[in-house]
């Protein structure tokens, strides 16, 4: 199994049989494998971000921020994966994937994932070869919370959990240039891979055959958001188009969404909504969907 980063990070458990059971108390075991993948990264001048995985526990109860934080706190823990390992998350764009880890777990419902960083082994570099300043905050080091989209079912035929660890919101710049250092504030989701669906296509200029627009911000909202909502938690999903005004948004649950391009500020163009909104179904992929902006 193959961990994904697209311009986001995410991680991924895999191997983690994962399926449909009607309690938490399992008495088989499954297989959890720990992938990872990415979202976008908003910061052009950025070369990598390194970020060293240490490991990633999980919990069939549902857990606070401060239990989370608190690896003094083992009881009901089970540790998952432990990559140990520096990963670039810009690597793992269009959705690669990156084994991080599997193991044997007891089935039922896990409601609580956590990832453990080494900070002091995390870096951002930019393109003229400088690093600049992160400041982490105590969770950055210790357990850091996985957003979990619907818990996680393991059963004995085993299965892949995806964590995604949004770059762009994960790790905010300081003022006006990334010189100025990072501040971490984590945001990584989860979801079963095999309950999803994804979403590709381009966003084009004035019409549907219009030019292409390379770097524009692509995001998943929910459902009934408007073209300017700035509501964080209406956003689900984010990604950017590469060169060729492209994009593709994987690990999805199924549902209906709007779809959003918001173009680089020096385009001219404003953002804009994918007309009729977006469906996204279990095992499979809304292809060719174009969002057209416009000045």
């Amino acid at each position: 199994m193959i961990g994904t980063i697209r311009r986001c990070a995410a991680l991924l458990l895999g191997g983690f049989a994962l399926a449909a059971c009607s309690d938490s108390s399992g008495t088989g075991t499954g297989l959890l494998t720990v992938r990872l993948t990415d979202a976008p990264f908003p910061f052009a001048n950025v070369a990598s971000v390194d970020v060293y995985i240490v490991r990633v526990d999980a919990k069939s109860a549902a857990t606070s921020d401060d239990e989370v934080a608190d690896e003094s706190h083992l009881d009901g823990w089970t540790t998952v994966a432990t990559p140990n390992a520096l990963v670039n998350l810009l690597d793992l764009g269009d959705h690669k994937t990156m084994n991080l880890g599997a193991t044997t777990l007891a089935t039922g419902n896990y409601q609580s994932f956590r990832l453990v960083l080494n900070t002091s082994k995390s870096v951002i570099t930019l393109k003229d070869g400088s690093t600049p300043p992160i400041s982490f905050p105590s969770a950055g080091h210790s357990g850091i919370k996985v957003i979990l989209d619907k818990p996680i079912q393991l059963t004995e035929n085993g299965s892949v959990m995806t964590l995604d660890f949004d770059i762009g919101r994960s790790f905010v710049m300081r003022g006006n240039s990334p010189a100025n250092g990072f501040n971490f504030k984590p945001v990584i989701h989860a979801v079963a891979q095999d309950i999803t669906g994804s979403v590709s296509g381009s966003v084009r200029a004035n019409s549907v055959t219009g030019a292409v627009v390379p770097n524009a911000t692509v995001e998943v909202l929910t459902a009934g958001s408007l073209v300017n909502d700035s509501d964080p938690t209406h956003l689900v999903r984010s990604t950017s188009t590469d060169a060729n005004g492209n994009f593709r948004i994987a690990f999805l649950l199924p549902g209906t969404y709007v779809l959003r391009a918001t173009p680089p500020t020096a385009s001219g163009f404003k953002p804009a909504l994918l007309p009729g909104g977006l469906t996204i179904a279990t095992g499979t992929e809304t292809s060719n969907q174009i969002i057209v902006v416009a000045p």
